[in-house]
């Protein structure tokens, strides 16, 4: 059952809420990522060992944070992708377009919308 307009517009404002919340979140991870690479660097270069660095690292870890930074990344990407693909795809842009829109293969944005249905 295709949803109405109004539907897909209340979808797709609480998906975006979501992904503006998602990326402030990286944002300030990201933020923090670069400080403690600033800080290893300037340890590195007094001569610090890796093992020393990381044990006295306080939670999250400079890796944990850089693995929270790239899994955030990729979710919110995926979303977006999809919404956006959802979007035009319901207001009657042909797969070809939205393909050529995201730089992408028409393969990938069946698979986007694909994927959306699946979802639910």
């Amino acid at each position: 059952m295709p949803l109405t307009v109004t539907a897909l517009d209340d979808a797709e404002l609480k998906v975006l809420d979501g992904l503006a919340a998602d990326v402030d979140d990286s944002a300030r991870d990201e933020r923090l990522l670069a400080r403690r690479l600033r800080a290893i660097r300037a340890s590195r270069a007094k001569g610090r060992s890796w093992e020393d660095i990381l044990s006295h690292e306080s939670s999250p870890g400079t890796m944990e944070l850089t693995s929270r930074v790239l899994r955030g990344i990729t979710r919110a990407s995926g979303a977006i992708r999809r919404t956006v693909a959802r979007g035009l795809h319901a207001n009657g842009a042909t797969i070809a377009a939205i393909a050529e829109r995201f730089g992408v293969s028409r393969q990938r944005v069946s698979a986007l919308l694909r994927r959306r249905r699946e979802d639910g």
